[in-house]
């Protein structure tokens, strides 16, 4: 059947075609006029001046990194090596050469056996002015150094060198040396710091008077140690041997084992009699039946 369609309902699909129509006309305008081909530039803005005040600070606590190396040392991680041998008292390390950067010296001479610098050490009356050193480097072979006196500036120094009277050889010519030079060729423990740590103890004895032994006392234990001790003529000794058989009579194991029963002794009567109411000779004694 057909579908019988009124008046009102044609008027109402008609209304809602004129409304999409008018929807797609009013979108089409709207993309034709916001629709547009040119590139628009975006301008970065200034940054305004509180922004310019807080970047140089920002910077400027960067360069105070640093500061604590003026507080606190870096640490040395330089090894120094301790030499085994023995060293005489003038003999100085790099703490030593540290302290004294500053200062000069009259450099006398250097050898490279220390028993040459000890020997001659030992013939000096005054042996307090004087020090030396081992040096040892990549482009310096291991030399001893014999120093005389610390002066704060070289005209001291020469001004003792002028006046120095030492018996060393024409050959030997001091010279003044700055304590700089050292610094890098030294590298090992100077004799004051060996001795520092090698710390010597006294030991002080007192007289104690020793305790008095008692004699008595000792006799006594050692009687009661012989009245303890058991006599082995006393003791009887006691064997036993197990002997195990299978079925067939075979000997299948043998275990053998002593064991010592000590006797108790019996009382001595005087003059060898026996006692009164004891019979000298064995009882035999029978159990009858009381029965019969």
């Amino acid at each position: 059947m057909a579908a019988l369609h009124t008046p009102w309902q044609k008027i109402q699909h008609y209304f809602w075609l004129v409304c999409g129509v008018c929807c797609l006309f009013a979108a089409l305008v709207f993309w034709a006029v916001t629709d547009s081909d040119d590139v628009v530039e975006i301008e970065k803005k200034p940054e305004t001046e509180v922004q310019l005040q807080i970047q140089p600070e920002k910077v400027a606590t960067m360069t105070h990194l640093g500061a604590l190396f003026q507080e606190v040392k870096p640490l040395d991680l330089n090894t120094r090596t301790v030499v085994n041998a023995s060293h005489e008292p003038e003999f100085r390390g790099t703490k030593f050469v540290n302290e004294a950067k500053n200062q000069h010296a009259i450099e006398l001479f250097r050898v490279t056996n220390e028993a040459i610098l000890k020997s001659f050490l030992k013939k000096q009356s005054d042996r307090k002015p004087f020090i030396y050193l081992r040096i040892s480097g990549e482009n310096q072979p291991e030399q001893y150094v014999l120093l005389y006196g610390q002066y704060k500036t070289a005209a001291q120094a020469n001004q003792a060198l002028s006046t120095l009277k030492l018996n060393l050889p024409p050959s030997v010519k001091p010279e003044v040396v700055a304590m700089q030079q050292y610094v890098s060729l030294v590298n090992n423990l100077g004799s004051e710091e060996l001795a520092s740590n090698q710390k010597l103890y006294e030991i002080r004895l007192k007289n104690v008077p020793l305790p008095k032994v008692d004699e008595s006392v000792r006799l006594r234990q050692q009687q009661t140690q012989t009245e303890s001790k058991p006599r082995s003529s006393d003791a009887a000794t006691t064997s036993t041997t197990i002997v195990r058989r299978d079925s067939s009579g075979n000997v299948v194991d043998v275990q053998k084992s002593e064991s010592a029963v000590e006797s108790i002794p019996q009382p001595q009567n005087n003059n060898n009699r026996p006692a009164q109411g004891s019979n000298p000779h064995p009882q035999n004694n029978e159990i009858s039946d009381p029965f019969n």
